[in-house]
């Protein structure tokens, strides 16, 4: 009995389909690529140090002993003490960790607004989609450390002032991105039906 070419077809696409999913897949060709792998480690290892910082780390990052400072490495202090005899491996352990919370903080801020400027830039289209993309483009021409030195400068010292200052950096670039998709989207020929009811 043969196998017709519609049979051969289907058994050689379903051959080729790959047999993991979408999320399987992905994580199979993200494991082939070992500057990836080793990126995501170091990325866990730190997020790991930043959220037990008060379990690993041998002392107070805020008390010292000033018969102890400016001490070279010892196994009592592995990196040392600063100038006020804190331990400088308890000090960088809870650095981690105020580091982490500034940049999601900060993430979450430019993503929330990027994403909101580019939708509205991407579906109104004309004169709003025109004004919102210079300002972009007027955002993307300074140096980030720049402006980001100047918001801190107008908006004053303090933890919300550089959430602010790093979030505003990223921003022009969440924007443009959503306007691309959305403005991809809206000439797909599901929208242009909807459209034409």
């Amino acid at each position: 009995m043969s196998i017709g070419t519609a049979e051969l077809g289907y058994a050689v696409a379903e051959a080729a389909a790959p047999r993991y999913g979408f999320a399987g897949e992905t994580w199979r060709r993200f494991g082939r690529n070992r500057g990836a792998v080793v990126g995501l480690a170091i990325v866990l290892v730190y997020i790991a140090m930043a959220l037990f910082a008060d379990l690993l780390a041998p002392y107070s990052p805020i008390d010292g002993q000033l018969a102890e400072k400016l001490q070279a490495p010892t196994l009592a202090h592995p990196l040392g003490t600063d100038e006020l005899g804190r331990d400088l491996l308890s000090r960088l352990l809870f650095g981690a960790r105020s580091s982490l919370e500034i940049q999601l903080a900060a993430v979450v801020f430019a993503l929330v607004i990027g994403v909101a400027w580019g939708l509205v830039a991407g579906y109104f289209g004309g004169l709003v989609d025109d004004v919102s993309m210079r300002i972009c483009d007027v955002l993307l021409a300074f140096p980030s450390i720049l402006l980001a030195i100047a918001i801190v400068a107008i908006l004053g010292n303090g933890l919300v002032s550089i959430v602010l200052a790093v979030g505003a950096i990223s921003i022009p670039q969440f924007a443009r991105l959503v306007r691309g998709v959305v403005l991809g989207i809206r000439e797909t020929e599901y929208v242009e039906a909807a459209r034409g009811r």
